[in-house]
């Protein structure tokens, strides 16, 4: 058996002079948590769609387990797709929510009662099985929408934009509750949503979208650490990252950036001074994140704070320096600090991301 199970190769779709999926190829291993992840109107829901044969598209193929499904219907796709709503049956029982699909399948009344029951007591919802969904919660309905899914055993599970209906609370804990399901079940999902929180947290890969069209797919570190552009860059990260336009420069292995009021040492010695001059006076974008700023009374670069906001343990520290540059910091919250402190830092030049101006493309590797 081929460890792909799913598999999109040059798929586009279009909606009158709306070009939503523009030509989407991907391939998803057996077992993996692959998520579709952009901001609205980005296309993610529309192949999930194509996916699951809601939707037709223009030309491209769908293979699931190898097999060529683009014009099959949903019930001939071993696929299950839980809605954003979760459209569960609100006057059945939660118990004829689970059965719905194995008596759609006509399986007998023990078989169907012995799956039932398994996948209930599996999501913790053998206690509610005689209860009518629309007397549970949110988090109840998610899971009876889930379990009515996994009780037909799909190659596939595809859950759009799941958790957006939760508070905060109940979807931490529904995070992990998912991700405790996938691996039991040692489920294919496709998971779509909007919130990179989510998809670095539950994902094994994610494919980045933008205007219908896939920007990046790599691992949730590969995603973070090594962003292919500056779409990627700033979607993904919170606090977002500090971008920063200018000229890179080399001097006696000495690199600066030439931006805004003057010259920014980001550092004092560099070990391979080669990699920079092959952009030497190209107008570049050079990325930091706020974690690889770092506070220190012998930095290179002095600026002055501005603003400080409280994100529990952690601070973010809005420093203004050369007075048209504001860089976000990220620190503890035992750092001792107040508005109008002038203080210097260190840039961690391992972890730099360096783009083109004009393209936005990621120009150099650091790592």
């Amino acid at each position: 058996m081929s460890n792909i199970v799913l598999r999109l190769e040059n798929i586009t779709k279009r909606f009158g002079d709306l070009v939503a999926v523009n030509n989407v190829s991907f391939d998803v291993k057996r077992g993996e948590v692959f998520s579709l992840l952009g901001p609205s109107g980005c296309g993610k829901t529309t192949t999930l769609r194509i996916i699951a044969g809601l939707e037709k598209p223009d030309s491209g193929k769908v293979y699931i387990d190898g097999e060529d499904v683009t014009y099959k219907s949903s019930r001939e796709r071993k696929v299950c797709l839980v809605f954003q709503e979760y459209a569960v049956f609100p006057h059945m029982s939660v118990y004829d929510n689970i059965a719905f699909g194995l008596r759609f399948k006509k399986l007998n009344k023990e078989e169907v009662s012995k799956r039932v029951r398994e996948i209930a007591e599996l999501l913790d919802l053998d206690e509610l099985l005689s209860i009518r969904a629309s007397k549970i919660g949110l988090s109840e309905q998610q899971r009876v929408a889930i379990a009515r899914c996994l009780v037909v055993e799909p190659s596939i599970l595809l859950l759009d934009e799941p958790l957006t209906l939760l508070d905060a609370r109940i979807k931490e804990r529904m995070r992990r509750e998912l991700r405790r399901l996938q691996r039991e079940f040692k489920i294919t999902v496709i998971y779509v949503t909007h919130d990179q929180l989510e998809a670095m947290m539950l994902s094994d890969r994610i494919a980045v979208m933008n205007k219908g069209r896939i920007i990046q797919i790599g691992s949730p570190k590969e995603i973070y650490e090594k962003p292919s552009n500056l779409f990627v860059a700033t979607f993904v990260g919170s606090p977002t990252i500090n971008l920063i336009e200018g000229v890179l420069r080399v001097s006696n292995n000495r690199l600066m950036l030439s931006a805004g009021n003057g010259d920014i040492l980001l550092s004092d010695y560099i070990e391979k001074p080669e990699v920079f001059r092959e952009i030497f006076n190209k107008e570049v974008i050079i990325g930091v994140r706020p974690e690889d700023i770092i506070i220190d009374p012998g930095g290179l670069l002095q600026g002055e704070i501005r603003y400080i906001e409280a994100l529990g343990d952690r601070m973010v520290l809005h420093i203004n320096v050369f007075k048209s540059i504001m860089l976000r910091v990220l620190t503890d919250l035992y750092t001792r600090v107040s508005i109008g402190d002038k203080i210097r830092l260190r840039i961690n030049i391992s972890n730099l991301h360096i783009f083109d101006k004009v393209s936005g493309e990621r120009i150099i590797n650091m790592r």
